[in-house]
């Protein structure tokens, strides 16, 4: 029985699961090297299982760990994988897999069979079942009359399973002679609109009461630490911009510095408001008296917007009737959550800035 099907047998049966670093017993799994399930046998917590995640297999020591957090919630959980250096799960696999782990499920499907288990699995499997219809004539004489069903997927592909990578590459060699013979609207003007693309915008509220500003946002997107305001020791740039840089293969090169300003009075152009990706807001309204739309139920149907609050704030009720996202960070010294934070804002600033052409161009 491999680990994965031993841990499961032990905490379908409650059993205790003990951690041992060596031949001593310790009560952090990060530290521990083996752990065994109510008995004498210890696994290594670095085996790799026939868990897969991603199509990847994960050692014992991630499986056991999302066991433990079966009742956390997945930000608990995510960032005590965090603190202890564990590849963490997303929701749906983890669910799936505590579901099967305490037996109310009778499969997964990420927990794959290794071809020898059929002979190995401790029944008998299809040695077993061959060799018991050798031994009964019965049986052999049904055999005659047997027909094998064919299932969705034989039916589809046949008796052997196609791979068909080669005509991936193939696929993609078309697309690109394809993009490449159709001239696009910008080569027919004779102009390049993605090399003449200007830097993007995100407006930021001037308000003193504002989490993030101009006096702490590059910090925040660029090394990934909130520094929380102070009046005293933070001041604002005097030339109103601050300029973000964030590199992706994803964007542009147009897309790798952005413009962050507070005021919208140097917005002499309408072209300016082209360019804003997104709205960082308090909940005032005021803020918004010289935007292009002054109406916030408006600004935030034609842009992104954000607010930004410490962890178990209050969220004013306005800010979910504007249909704005809410970033929550953390107070005081609890800093290690920063980097996830920031990670997960960038990534949906770039779903937003390849929504508004600023892809990288293949």
């Amino acid at each position: 029985m491999d680990s994965i099907k031993h841990l499961r047998k032990a905490t379908i049966g409650d059993k205790p699961i003990e951690f041992f670093k060596g031949d001593e017993k310790t009560e952090s799994i990060k530290e521990a090297t083996h752990a065994s399930f109510g008995d004498e046998h210890k696994f290594s917590l670095d085996e790799l299982t026939n868990f897969y995640n991603e199509d990847e297999r994960q050692p014992l020591r991630a499986v056991i760990f999302c066991w433990m957090h079966d009742k956390s919630s997945i930000v608990d959980y995510k960032n005590a994988c965090l603190e202890n250096g564990i590849p963490d799960f997303k929701f749906l696999v983890k669910a799936e897999l505590t579901t099967w782990l305490n037996g109310s499920s009778d499969s997964c499907q990420f927990v794959k069979k290794d071809e020898s288990s059929d002979k190995t699995d401790g029944t008998g499997g299809v040695e077993n079942e061959k060799k018991r219809k050798l031994e009964d004539p019965q049986m052999a004489r049904i055999e005659e009359y047997q027909q094998d069903s064919v299932d969705h997927n034989s039916a589809l592909r046949g008796t052997k399973n196609i791979n068909f990578k080669s005509l991936l590459s193939d696929a993609k060699r078309f697309a690109s002679q394809l993009k490449r013979s159709k001239p696009s609207k910008s080569q027919v003007n004779g102009s390049d609109a993605a090399a003449s693309k200007k830097s993007p915008i995100i407006i930021v509220s001037p308000a003193t009461t504002a989490l993030l500003s101009l006096a702490n946002i590059k910090d925040f997107l660029e090394n990934s630490r909130f520094v929380e305001p102070n009046v005293n020791t933070m001041k604002r740039p005097e030339t109103g911009v601050v300029t973000i840089n964030h590199e992706s293969d994803r964007l542009a090169p147009a897309a790798h510095s952005i413009m962050v300003v507070d005021n919208v009075d140097m917005f002499t152009k309408p072209e300016y408001w082209d360019r804003v990706i997104a709205i960082f807001t308090t909940g005032q309204a005021w803020q918004f008296a010289k935007y292009k739309y002054s109406k916030p139920e408006v600004l935030f149907q034609k842009y992104p917007g954000f607010y930004v609050a410490y962890q178990n704030d209050v969220v004013p009720k306005q800010i979910k009737d504007w249909n704005v996202n809410v970033v929550r960070v953390d107070r005081g010294e609890k800093r290690f959550r920063d980097k996830m934070i920031v990670r997960d804002l960038w990534l949906h600033l770039e779903r937003i800035l390849i929504s508004r052409q600023y892809g990288a161009q293949e």
